[in-house]
């Protein structure tokens, strides 16, 4: 099993800001767990958000990319 990564290991990792990162947990697409304060994300995770890059470069808006992943997740 691998180590949980971190917003920073996420958003340097996708190129993304970890405000991104923190919108897309508000809207139901990311859902990591906690240690204190800080977020920690699972391969899982890491997986999902993936998808969730994935779509919006397909076009899809981010609530039917919500729907898609938790018809299947």
């Amino acid at each position: 099993m691998s180590a949980p990564h971190t917003i920073s290991d996420l958003a340097a990792e996708f190129a993304l800001t970890p405000r991104a990162i923190r919108h897309y947990e508000e809207m139901g697409l990311l859902h990591p767990g906690r240690r204190g304060t800080v977020r920690l994300f699972t391969e899982g995770d890491r997986k999902r958000l993936r998808l969730v890059l994935r779509g919006r470069r397909l076009g899809f808006t981010l609530e039917e990319i919500k729907e898609m992943l938790d018809l299947h997740y």
